[in-house]
């Protein structure tokens, strides 16, 4: 059976999916079919899809992969918050490639925060007031009953990505991980899909089509969005029953609500952030900005402009 050797580790909202969606297409590629297993981040696992009582068992997702299928992975963007993840990951393949595709980190802290309002894991719609809930947060008061993991709330811990980025590249070395800044991937998709494909070391497959996936979203009936977003003790009731039926019945599981869940959501266009506040968070984040350019060696001026 072949293993994965590279994964998809966030940052999400960032084209996560929509590297899991073009490399799953792929001829020498095999991706697992549910996304964001997190599997090696012991610490969410409220955020897993699928209960593993084993290595043997997340394995199991990769029976699939044939002769040829030079590279195999799966997409998590959780790992990149994970305190454990990369840890774990390298204790079980040292060699393993990991990809992250990372954002402006204000960009991120108001596209993720929206997310989370569609997933019933935020209950306060105003950006500046979640963010300022953040320390109350941490001390486990404020979170909502939906929310799977409190530490997904926290938004300015999330958006540190030089923070992250460092804790991956102390345990990984630099050679072994491809980051990919979103606003490049967005302005030249091909490009950033083949620098992609070289650093996995497979061929060209001559994809030109790059359609939107996973845009902004909220959900047309907000009923069917609270039975599929239930509170994490319904939700953890749910995957104990389900999880006596094995992993190749939780991975359909997943896969239909999955459809569900994209049938129930439509697009929606961002609202700016009001000047001072974004001025706000740029400031909040610049430091750690600078890290992060230092770290990759390249140049995000254009982040703090």
């Amino acid at each position: 059976m072949k293993k994965p050797n590279f994964f998809i580790a966030g940052a999400p909202r960032c084209g996560t999916t929509a590297f899991y969606t073009y490399l799953a297409a792929h001829p020498n590629i095999f991706m697992s079919e549910v996304k964001e297993l997190n599997y090696f981040a012991d610490d969410f696992q409220g955020n897993q899809k699928i209960s593993f009582q084993s290595l043997d068992d997340y394995l199991k997702l990769f029976s699939g992969a044939g002769s040829e299928h030079i590279m195999v992975g799966e997409a998590s963007p959780f790992y990149l918050f994970s305190k454990v993840a990369f840890s774990n990951m390298y204790r079980y393949d040292s060699k393993a490639k990991i990809i992250l595709t990372l954002r402006n980190p204000v960009d991120f802290v108001q596209s993720f925060h929206r997310l989370n309002l569609s997933l019933l894991r935020e209950d306060e719609g105003d950006l500046r007031k979640a963010w300022e809930l953040e320390d109350e947060r941490s001390e486990g008061r404020n979170v909502p009953k939906s929310c799977r993991e409190p530490a997904l709330i926290l938004y300015r811990e999330l958006g540190l990505f030089g923070k992250h980025v460092e804790r991956l590249l102390s345990i990984f070395p630099r050679h072994q991980v491809k980051v990919i800044i979103f606003e490049d991937f967005t302005s030249d998709p091909q490009a950033a899909y083949e620098s992609v494909l070289s650093f996995l070391g497979v061929p060209s497959d001559g994809r030109t089509e790059f359609p939107m996936i996973n845009v902004r979203f909220e959900n047309r009936f907000a009923l069917l969005a609270r039975v599929f977003h239930p509170p994490q003790s319904i939700y953890k009731m749910f995957m104990k029953v389900v999880s006596i039926f094995g992993v190749g019945f939780m991975k359909n599981v997943s896969k239909v609500y999955n459809i569900i869940e994209r049938l129930n959501t439509t697009t929606v266009s961002r609202t700016p952030l009001a000047p001072g506040f974004r001025k706000e968070l740029l400031d909040y984040f610049r430091n750690d900005i600078l890290k992060l350019s230092n770290l990759i060696d390249l140049d995000l001026d254009h982040w703090l402009a």
